[in-house]
């Protein structure tokens, strides 16, 4: 499956970009149609994408990068690398909550 040959993707952008050409371009899309159901202006667009490309980049570095409050943490998606059926989310894990996939990582409580 695509980006799961590499296990511990430690690139950045390089490895969050490591997806199957339709999914890349699905996922690009949907940002695009998030503006035509939630009109933003032009800055708010901008900082959007860019949160959003930081974050993802952030997510295949293995930097332990928190954003207080339970709001985001980098190693929730991380684990999705090493047990590929959990941690879908990129930003947040609340679909994976919701969902039942939401795995915690037991190597951390070590």
């Amino acid at each position: 499956h695509h980006h799961h040959k590499q296990v511990v993707p430690t690139r950045g952008n390089l490895d969050a970009m490591n997806v199957h050409p339709v999914e890349f371009l699905v996922g690009e899309y949907l940002h695009l149609a998030a503006l035509t159901v939630v009109p933003a202006h032009a800055i708010t667009f901008f900082l959007f994408i860019l949160s959003m490309g930081v974050l993802t980049a952030l997510n295949h570095t293995r930097l332990d990068v928190k954003i207080p409050f339970g709001i985001y943490e980098s190693r929730w998606h991380d684990l999705h690398h090493r047990v590929p059926q959990s941690n879908y989310g990129q930003y947040t894990m609340l679909w994976d909550h919701l969902w039942g996939s939401y795995r915690e990582d037991k190597e951390d409580d070590e």
